[in-house]
């Protein structure tokens, strides 16, 4: 395979000597320092002339032939800047693969291989597990739920991946002696458009094939996918040791407790995002499926699911499509009605969340995921009443 790799002169020798495979074939390696690239590629000069500056993107991306476009980079006050001009450059979606890592930070590509791993080691100890993107990996603080709870919810994830680590949480159950009871099943209202294996400009897959062997509709072949990382790479294991079960995927930072400004400048384009350009329409149909397959699953497995919308912040509540809206409901309406048992927590009205619980239009804090868990603790010992 020929690919064009863009990114920095630090990492650039730790991603073609522990990461990539090593028979990989560069068209052209993009680094914002081209001379320190090539010092810490002194071992590999036979790829000096392959690499550019990042000014230089534009004719690379051009004028190379590429099978493929791989994007490494940590740096978060640049990253989204390059994903636009890669796109604005000619980039589609079924060239790209977005992995985003460095020495200090490859470890974020084995945490749901680790944290299914934990589930295995510990499943007769958790009687509620919790699925879904960030609203439900933010939104859920595990200290405030009278039953233990392993929240496996991860940003960016849909539901498809959430089904998949469903199914494996309930093997492990039943090998452990079924003590599970609930299923949180988080929902959001763009959900049924959503598809990680489409956004390969925002979601690295790398995680879920580590994990599940699985891409879903990503554009790559998996046995393709698999070919461009080191075996060595792959067969990278965490430990079990010290995990956080209220932070298995190191997503909560006590840093951002408030909304700060730049958030408050970019609330209708942080909306605009889940309307937009993440939504995929052909999906739809998929979803409905799915959800009614997991819903199903858990039936099977004597586990009542809770579906769970979260709040949002009054501008989403104002601003998000009422179009799309009304169809989530609709959808969902539908699927209940061959799902008695599945029961709606439903937070778009829920009164209280102000924006002093978020730290953007959408993303939760840890104020919020206290206040919200204990109203959806009482809710749930409810349902046992």
């Amino acid at each position: 395979m020929r690919v064009l790799l863009i990114t920095f002169s630090e990492v650039v020798n730790f991603a073609l000597t522990q990461v990539f495979n090593p028979d990989l074939k560069y068209s052209a390696i993009v680094v914002e320092d081209t001379d320190l690239a090539k010092k810490n590629l002194e071992n590999l000069p036979q790829l000096h002339e392959k690499i550019y500056p990042f000014y230089e993107l534009k004719e690379c991306i051009e004028n190379t032939y590429y099978d493929a476009v791989l994007f490494t980079c940590e740096n978060s006050a640049v990253w989204l800047s390059i994903i636009e001009q890669i796109r604005e450059y000619g980039v589609p979606a079924n060239k790209f693969v977005n992995m985003n890592f460095s020495p200090s930070t490859k470890d974020k590509h084995f945490l749901l291989e680790r944290n299914l791993r934990y589930y295995k080691e510990h499943a007769a100890e958790f009687e509620m597990f919790a699925t879904g993107g960030c609203y439900i990996a933010l939104g859920l603080d595990n200290t405030k739920f009278r039953r233990k709870l392993f929240n496996i919810g991860k940003g960016s994830q849909d539901f498809y991946f959430d089904y998949q680590i469903a199914k494996f949480i309930f093997e492990q159950n039943k090998r452990a002696g079924g003590k599970l009871k609930y299923a949180l099943v988080g929902l959001a209202p763009f959900i049924f458009h959503y598809d990680t294996s489409k956004t390969s400009f925002i979601c690295s897959m790398l995680q879920y094939y580590v994990a599940l062997h699985d891409l879903h509709n990503f554009w790559m072949p998996i046995e393709q996918f698999k070919n461009l990382f080191s075996e060595e790479f792959l067969n990278t294991r965490l430990p079990l040791d010290n995990v956080d079960l209220n932070n298995i995927f190191y997503q909560k930072d006590t840093s951002l407790r408030f909304m700060n400004f730049v958030a408050r400048v970019n609330m209708r384009k942080r909306i605009d995002v889940w309307d937009k350009v993440r939504t995929y329409p052909e999906t739809v149909k998929e979803n409905v499926q799915i959800l009614d397959d997991y819903l199903t699953l858990c039936e099977e497995n004597n586990v009542r699911p809770i579906m769970i919308l979260t709040p949002l912040t009054p501008a989403y509540r104002q601003y998000f499509n009422r179009k799309k809206l009304d169809e989530f409901y609709f959808l969902l309406d539908d699927i209940q009605k061959n799902h008695p048992d599945a029961v709606l927590f439903d937070g778009w009205n829920l009164e209280g969340f102000t924006d002093d619980y978020f730290t953007d239009a959408d993303h939760m804090n840890l104020d919020y995921a206290a206040k919200f868990s204990t109203i959806l603790n009482e809710f749930i010992e409810g349902l046992e009443k």
